[in-house]
């Protein structure tokens, strides 16, 4: 999402975004967690550390919370640059907080393995801990603010993905991937890839003068598609406030030279209502629409073969509502859409997680939607089913002691921040 509480008038960013979940306080599940922090950093994008606690406590996963601001790890920080990315995980952060000024503003703390969280003491499963404390917590999510280029006129940004499920059903192996992907409006940024182990990189053309669309070409023909097979496309673009991809020309190409067409063109678009006075409303946040279906041939020589899924997402920001949405569809004759399904995050899902999703809130069941031309208007009402998340504060990490006392264990608890 953007922020408009960004008031550096020159300010380039722009994008905040979230990875891992406050709610619960499950530990952040990236095995690569550490690196992609580090990396973040290396791109001059500013990263926070969301942190809680462990406890036995029976019933109770996490305690407590704390945000804190990464700055760097033992082999980079902002004003040394050794630039390069890691490929490995980093084994220390450093970070500058708030609540600590231990060893000067900016402080080095080691990761414990993610698979060995807290040694000899309480954990909540593995992730990402630090020794911060002698109950070492753990990070439960991370905030990335980034920049975008050219946005005019105090624009908020947003994301939007696309991923499409293409199932390759012709007896020869296919060696080639083509698609279009696009939008209406001009592509601040874009990320386009497939979940297939070429070793290709990808000839991506982009139309001009205004970016709104990316050809794009996969050379497979180091690890061709066998029959049954399926691959998946996911596109995100980052865009001025709107939502909305289409994809087009989307064909297999095999040995022969011949093309596998059957996939047809799907164009879609999110709308949220903005909310008078979102700004003074007590933890307004964010979010993430999330949504799936199947994708159908009902031509007659067909006979209703499933021949692709689909999940996207739409990002609202905190002006909008998180309640209200309108979804619109539409695609190309002889082909429809089953088994439509909603559902929300307040954190950005990456690919993996889009498709591992199932906290759907609205779902149509076995209704199918023809694509004839014309959009199809799906009308979301989670009224009362989405309060905006409570804030989170800590209390107790500098604590009023005696002079010459020391305090080893955290004082820590939660409260709404209004």
């Amino acid at each position: 999402m953007a922020s408009t509480h960004n008031i550096w008038p020159t300010n380039p960013y722009t994008v905040v975004t979230v990875y891992g979940n406050k709610n619960p306080k499950n530990p952040w599940a990236n095995v690569n967690g550490s690196r992609d922090i580090a990396n973040e950093l290396r791109q001059c994008h500013f990263v926070g550390l969301s942190i809680s606690w462990p406890t036995n406590a029976p019933g109770v996963i996490g305690s407590g919370g704390h945000a804190i601001t990464g700055w760097g790890d033992r082999s980079w920080l902002p004003w040394k640059g050794y630039n390069d990315a890691l490929t490995d995980n980093a084994g220390v952060v450093r970070l500058v907080d708030s609540d600590q000024d231990t060893g000067g503003d900016v402080q080095q703390y080691s990761y414990d393995d993610f698979t060995d969280p807290n040694p000899g003491g309480a954990n909540e499963g593995n992730g990402w801990y630090i020794d911060y404390d002698p109950n070492h917590p753990y990070i439960k999510h991370i905030v990335t603010l980034s920049p975008t280029q050219n946005v005019g006129g105090g624009e908020m940004s947003q994301r939007v993905v696309g991923s499409y499920k293409l199932y390759q059903t012709k007896s020869a192996a296919a060696t080639d991937l083509h698609y279009r992907v696009g939008t209406d409006v001009d592509i601040l940024s874009y990320l386009t890839r497939i979940n297939w182990g070429t070793e290709n990189t990808p000839s991506i053309q982009e139309n001009q003068p205004h970016r709104t669309r990316l050809t794009v070409d996969w050379d497979l023909s180091d690890k061709p598609v066998p029959q049954n097979s399926s691959i998946t496309i996911t596109t995100e673009f980052i865009l001025r406030n709107w939502n909305a991809i289409n994809y087009s020309d989307v064909h297999f190409t095999y040995p022969d030279g011949s093309i596998q067409t059957v996939f047809p063109d799907i164009s879609w678009d999110f709308r949220s209502p903005v909310v008078a006075g979102a700004a003074q409303i007590a933890n307004v946040t964010g979010g993430y629409v999330v949504a799936s279906f199947d994708v159908i041939d009902s031509r007659q020589s067909a006979n209703n073969r499933l021949i692709g899924s689909y999940r996207l997402i739409h990002q609202y920001s905190f002006t909008q509502s998180p309640e209200k949405h309108t979804f619109h569809i539409q695609g190309e004759n002889g082909f429809k859409i089953s088994h439509l399904r909603f559902g929300h995050s307040y954190s950005y899902l990456n690919r993996e997680s889009l498709w591992a999703f199932q906290q759907w809130m609205t779902d149509l069941g076995s209704a199918s939607y023809s694509l004839d031309g014309s959009p199809t208007t799906v009308n979301i009402d989670w009224t009362g089913r989405l309060p905006y998340p409570e804030g989170e504060d800590i209390k107790g990490r500098i604590p009023d002691i005696k002079k010459g006392e020391t305090r080893t264990t955290p004082s820590i608890y939660e409260k709404d921040v209004k």
